[in-house]
């Protein structure tokens, strides 16, 4: 039995330290990328009286999905067509293609981290604040309206004013380039230009004034909260994205017992086994929900905090096999890579170009560690990344 990822191993820096963590367990541990289908993989399901079996190709292994005993779902790409092709033939094909993936994946009877149906569902903001609600979380006031009236006067019945952020997705496209919606206090030249509404829905919240932000993500039955404080950093303290996220001290916390307990219990609501919950705190100690990412990141939080959240994703995909938890002592995960490849379990799978320096090294051995950082060279530079936060280096 084997563990799938599925997920763009080239830009998901959360791949390689829980790969590397179940290799050293020695589970096989696959990769995926629905991306490369159907140009560059190959999906093919039979089925006869004795059952139905999927099998997943791509260049460097053919994956039964019937051998599978848990699954992360994290970043899957989206489906590539030959350029040849009519945009009205890639139009059908692709949705033929999200039906044939949807089937297998609904059929696959291993662990799922989390199942695609349930990451849809729990994505959507308003069933989050409901479930939320009705679970005891306070929740900041909230409009979703396409009605100038109607947002005018939810404004104004905000004492600290208000907030617009994004419904659904935080990035727009325009002119090529793809841009960051980020969470925006209102002010008197957006109210100037508030009748825009009219053009569709505008997702509004009652501001909260907050001493700090509180990521808490959920692995399995494991919780881990750190409070971020924002203060000083200018927009940050709006949307603590909007700064440089290694410039804001993270501290793990303790929650009060009710709020861990909830927070469990949201994520299990909405059918998760994963799960990211942004909170703040205000100054007099009340918590609020903001809302739930359920394939949200976490790899910068256990680079600066060290909690062990890759060790504790290893647990809970290895739990479906019935493997015995480890100790939780870090092992030494320097791992070479002079091929620029990875073995994980009996796999191996290539890395991107690894950040080499040999003049200025002993060895002129590349290594990554799987606790590290990641490096690929694109395009004629170095790009820095880790989870989503991306730097060029000449």
């Amino acid at each position: 039995m084997s563990i799938l990822f599925i997920s763009e191993l080239e830009l998901d820096a959360h791949l390689l330290p829980v790969a590397a963590e179940l290799g050293r367990r020695g589970h096989d541990v696959a990769v995926f990328n629905p991306g490369d289908f159907p140009s560059k993989a190959t999906i093919t399901v039979s089925g006869s009286a004795g059952g139905q079996r999927a099998l997943l190709s791509n260049s460097l292994q053919t994956i039964d999905l019937n051998d599978v005993q848990s699954v992360w779902y994290r970043r899957p790409g989206t489906f590539t067509f030959a350029p040849e092709l009519e945009q009205a033939e890639r139009a059908w094909l692709r949705d033929e293609a999200t039906d044939l993936v949807g089937a297998i994946w609904a059929n696959s009877r291993a662990l799922w981290v989390s199942e695609p149906r349930a990451i849809r569902f729990a994505d959507l903001k308003l069933v989050q604040l409901a479930a939320a609600a009705e679970l005891g979380f306070a929740t900041p006031n909230y409009l979703v309206t396409n009605d100038p009236t109607a947002a005018h006067g939810f404004i104004d019945a905000q004492p600290d004013g208000a907030i617009v952020k994004a419904l659904n997705y935080p990035t727009i496209e325009r002119d090529g380039a793809a841009g960051m919606i980020y969470t925006h206090r209102l002010t008197a030249a957006d109210l100037a230009e508030l009748d825009a509404v009219r053009y569709g829905p505008a997702f509004f919240q009652q501001y909260i004034p907050k001493r700090y932000d509180l990521r808490v993500t959920v692995i399995g039955d494991r919780l881990f909260a750190v409070r971020i404080d924002p203060r000083g950093h200018g927009d940050a303290e709006v949307d603590f994205r909007r700064a440089e996220i290694f410039d804001l001290p993270h501290t793990p916390v303790e929650l009060p017992r009710k709020l861990h307990d909830a927070c469990l219990a949201l994520t299990a609501a909405l059918g998760l086994q994963f799960g990211a919950i942004d909170l703040v705190q205000t100054a007099d100690g009340e918590y609020f929900f903001l809302e739930i990412n359920p394939n949200g990141q976490w790899y910068w939080i256990e680079m600066m905090t060290e909690l062990p959240m890759a060790r504790a994703m290893a647990d809970l995909l290895e739990r479906a096999g019935g493997a015995a938890v480890l100790p939780t002592k870090a092992p030494n995960t320097s791992l070479a890579s002079s091929a620029r490849t990875l073995a994980i379990g009996a796999q191996t799978l290539p890395l991107p170009q690894v950040l080499a320096e040999p003049a200025a090294q002993e060895s002129s051995q590349p290594t990554l560690s799987a606790t590290g950082v990641w490096f690929a060279r694109r395009a004629g530079r170095y790009q820095f990344r880790l989870g989503d936060i991306e730097r060029d280096r000449p």
